[in-house]
C-alpha cells in the first residue's frame, strides 16, 4: 500500500477532506483548525517531509503549526506560493473576506512557515521517490505528485471533489481559475497512467480513467453554466447535486457554500478571456 488517508473530518463532516501520509512524506496537512485529527492519524509516525498541492487553507494552513513541532519537516511547495507561506497576512484577509465568520472555527490560525523550512518545486522534479508536476488550473501555484515506485497519483484538486459514486465536480473559487491549463494538466495526469489517484476530497479512486473522464465532462458542464450568469450556475449546480446525491447529502454537503465561491471564480475567468 502506497498510502492512508486520515480524514480530518472538515466543519465536522467525515469523507470531506483528508491528508496523505505515505512512509514518512505527508501530502498536504490541512487547516490548524483539524490540526489535532492530523495528530490523531498520525499516532506515532512522523513525517520528515511535507509536500503540499497547492496554498489553499484547507491543504496548507498547518503547514506553519507542524513546523512549530516538528523544526526540521521539510515543506515542500511551489515558488508562487512560498512567499504566502512566510507571510500569509494578505492571504488570510482574502479568505476572511470569503468565509467571513466561518473562518477561524473551518481554519483556524495560520501560522508562518520560516523561509529555511521550504523548499521550491521545479515542474517534473524528483523528490525521493516522488515525482512533482506543475499543474494549474484550480491554483496557478498547484502542483501534483506521483509515486514513482506505486504509480500513486496525488493530485490535489485539480483531479476534483468526488461527493459520491459517479458524482465528481471540478472546484472553481476564485481568484485564479483557468479552465483551459485544468484541461492540460489533467492530460499531464493522463499521461501518468496511474494505478490510483489519492482524492484529498475524497479517498482512493481504482479507475484514474474513468474519474478523469468524469472530471472532463464535468469542466465542460460548469463552463456551460457559468456562461449563464453566476445565478443560473448556482441554480443548475444545485439542481444536479440534489439529483445525483438526494437532498439530505447534498444539503449535508452545504452545496450552496461550494456553488457561490465557484461560480465567483468561473466568472472572473470568463472576464479574464474575454479582455484577452
Amino acid at each position: 500500500m502506497s498510502g492512508e488517508i486520515i480524514d480530518l473530518h472538515y466543519g465536522g463532516r467525515s469523507g470531506a477532506l483528508g491528508a496523505w501520509i505515505s512512509g514518512d512524506v505527508l501530502v498536504d496537512c490541512g487547516p490548524s483548525a483539524c490540526l489535532p485529527r492530523l495528530l490523531a492519524g498520525l499516532g506515532e509516525r512522523r513525517p520528515r517531509q511535507l509536500l503540499l498541492t497547492h496554498i489553499h487553507f484547507d491543504h496548507a494552513g498547518a503547514a506553519g503549526a507542524l513546523v512549530e513541532r516538528w523544526p526540521d519537516l521539510e515543506v515542500f511547495v511551489h515558488p508562487r506560493g512560498a512567499p504566502h507561506l512566510v507571510d500569509p497576512s494578505r492571504l488570510v484577509a482574502s479568505a476572511r473576506r470569503v468565509f467571513g465568520e466561518r473562518f477561524d472555527g473551518l481554519l483556524g490560525e495560520v501560522v508562518p512557515v520560516p523561509e529555511a523550512s521550504l523548499a521550491t518545486i521545479e515542474d517534473g522534479q524528483p523528490i525521493g521517490r516522488f515525482r512533482a508536476a506543475w499543474t494549474p488550473g484550480h491554483a496557478s501555484h498547484h502542483v501534483a505528485f506521483l509515486d514513482e515506485e506505486s504509480r500513486w497519483a496525488f493530485p490535489g484538486d485539480v483531479a476534483g471533489v468526488r461527493l459520491a459514486p459517479g458524482v465528481v465536480i471540478p472546484p472553481t473559487p476564485p481568484p485564479d481559475i483557468d479552465l483551459e491549463a485544468w484541461r492540460d494538466s489533467l492530460s499531464v495526469l493522463e499521461g501518468w497512467r496511474a494505478a490510483r489517484l489519492a482524492l484529498p476530497h475524497f479517498g482512493l479512486v481504482e479507475d484514474p480513467v474513468a474519474h478523469l473522464g468524469q472530471l472532463r465532462e464535468a469542466l465542460d458542464r460548469h463552463e456551460g453554466w457559468a456562461r449563464e450568469g453566476e445565478e443560473a450556475f448556482v441554480e443548475h449546480l444545485s439542481a444536479y447535486l440534489r439529483a445525483r446525491m438526494g437532498t439530505s447529502e447534498a444539503e449535508d454537503y452545504d452545496f450552496t457554500a461550494l456553488a457561490r465561491p465557484s461560480a465567483a471564480g468561473l466568472r472572473r475567468w470568463l472576464e479574464r478571456e474575454q479582455r484577452s
